[in-house]
């Protein structure tokens, strides 16, 4: 089975470096021609997905009914953003400035992991990988043999704990594996029903055109 996991669109929030984690945040009119333009490759390609799985947050919500032009999208609050407590609202380099928890939270996920532990009100990447593998051993491993393709269409906290998983990797100081996926990238990962393991095929994979990555400001 391949299994094609995609990270939402662009949001004004993104543009601006502003943190969202659980925010119910919209798509920009960037992240929305992100989405058609990588629907309409999926399209042209031939790529069906016999099951589509979101985040219920709308900017991935949104982003998965513009790649796939379908509405049997099953959500499941488990695809949900990183939930960053305090810190939801905050621009990256205001917080890295001030020496708060988010200055952790790319160059030292464990530290961050340790720190957010404590602060009272911000997800640990811990929690947030237990979900996510929650997830994976529920819902995916428990679909039908014959499946061929699947979507999980989620945020880049979320999706790199979903990798961690399936590279069976325990070690925090590498969660961010090859790096953030830019918006509306795609890591696409087989899965063995009979061996019961994974392979990572690909990472960070876009199929919008690159025009459109001009207009993404990268935050990671």
């Amino acid at each position: 089975m391949e299994i094609y996991i995609l990270r939402h669109g662009t949001t004004e929030w993104n543009k601006i470096h502003k943190i969202q984690g659980n925010t119910d945040t919209p798509l920009d009119e960037t992240g929305k021609m992100m989405a058609e333009a990588t629907g309409k490759a999926f399209s042209e390609k031939g790529v069906h997905f016999d099951r589509i799985y979101s985040s219920p947050l709308k900017r991935a919500l949104v982003t998965t009914k513009l790649v796939t032009g379908r509405e049997d999208i099953i959500t499941d609050e488990r695809l949900r953003e990183l939930d960053f407590g305090f810190q939801e609202g905050r621009i990256v380099e205001e917080m890295i400035e001030k020496g708060m928890l988010f200055k952790y939270f790319k160059t030292d996920p464990a530290r961050y992991d340790e720190e957010a532990a404590g602060s009272g009100s911000a997800e640990t990447l811990t929690a947030l990988i237990e979900r996510a593998a929650s997830f994976m051993k529920e819902v995916v491993e428990k679909l039908p043999p014959e499946t061929e393709r699947i979507l999980i269409s989620a945020h880049g906290a979320c999706n790199k704990a979903l990798l961690m998983y399936i590279r069976n990797e325990k070690d925090l100081s590498r969660f961010w594996g090859v790096g953030l996926q830019p918006n509306c990238g795609v890591d696409i990962v087989t899965y063995d029903f009979e061996k019961c393991s994974y392979q990572l095929k690909s990472s960070n994979n876009t199929f919008y055109p690159e025009g459109l990555s001009k207009n993404i400001s990268k935050l990671l």
